[in-house]
């Protein structure tokens, strides 16, 4: 009797081996059968009908749907965070930070107007008007006509500043006000007197009339009050009275 070598012994476990792993794979394909499912006739191959080859143990092939699955919610997961993901955030967050900063720095050094102070002594303002004269002095008793210079008329009654000067000239702001229709109550006239006080007038009324009609012009005020005075009409023939009255004294 011949015994088996170690190199022939190696071949034949190997062939028994593959043998009974085709009959595992048929088994599961549904190949084995058993006496009832033949009718009733011995199975062909008795040894295909043996129950360990009849079914495959659960144990070892359920978890590859679970790991399917996890992979497919692992994919979609990563794929939605990618999505939402503000990846512009930090660039318009830089750009409207240097918008603002370069705007208050803008801000911070562009020049503040100031309001416009008013002082001195004898000086005569309409600043909507752009008139900023120095007042000189006109007696009642003058009988030379008046220079291109704004003065304060000696005849005037109690409490009535009165302010003249030529329409050509020194008064002309004034004049085209009236003409063009943009003198109107309320307009701001300012008055630094001999003293330093500054006293602040606003239009209340006005009226054009011959030049012999000075008695309104020049009447007492019953408070503190201004009258401007200037020509009108084509050849200066009539004469504009402005009648302003005090609000404030600074």
């Amino acid at each position: 009797m011949t015994r088996s070598t170690t190199r022939t012994g190696l071949p034949r476990v190997a062939a028994f081996l593959v043998a009974l792993a085709l009959a595992a794979g048929w088994a599961q394909a549904g190949l084995a059968f058993s006496t009832v499912e033949s009718g009733g006739q011995p199975a062909a191959a008795p040894f295909l009908a043996d129950t360990r080859f009849e079914t495959v143990p659960v144990s070892n092939i359920a978890w590859l749907p679970l790991v399917h699955e996890q992979r497919d919610y692992l994919r979609a997961a990563t794929e939605l965070a990618a999505q939402e993901k503000p990846a512009s955030t930090p660039v318009v967050k830089a750009t409207v930070t240097a918008t603002v900063k370069a705007t208050v720095k803008a801000t911070a050094k562009a020049p503040v107007a100031k309001p416009p102070t008013y002082s001195g002594t004898n000086h005569f303002w309409i600043p909507s008007l752009g008139i900023n004269k120095h007042v000189y002095w006109f007696a009642c008793t003058r009988s030379r006509e008046p220079d291109n210079l704004i003065y304060r008329w000696g005849c005037a009654g109690a409490n009535n500043v009165y302010i003249l000067g030529h329409a050509y000239g020194v008064m002309k702001p004034l004049h085209d006000a009236y003409v063009r229709g943009n003198l109107h109550k309320g307009m701001v006239a300012i008055y630094a007197d001999g003293r330093g006080r500054v006293h602040w007038y606003k239009v209340v009324s006005w009226r054009v009339v011959d030049p012999s009609e000075a008695a309104w012009a020049i009447a007492s005020q019953p408070v503190p009050s201004m009258t401007l005075q200037t020509c009108v009409g084509k050849d200066s023939q009539y004469r504009l009275n402005v009648r302003l009255v005090q609000y404030k004294v600074t």
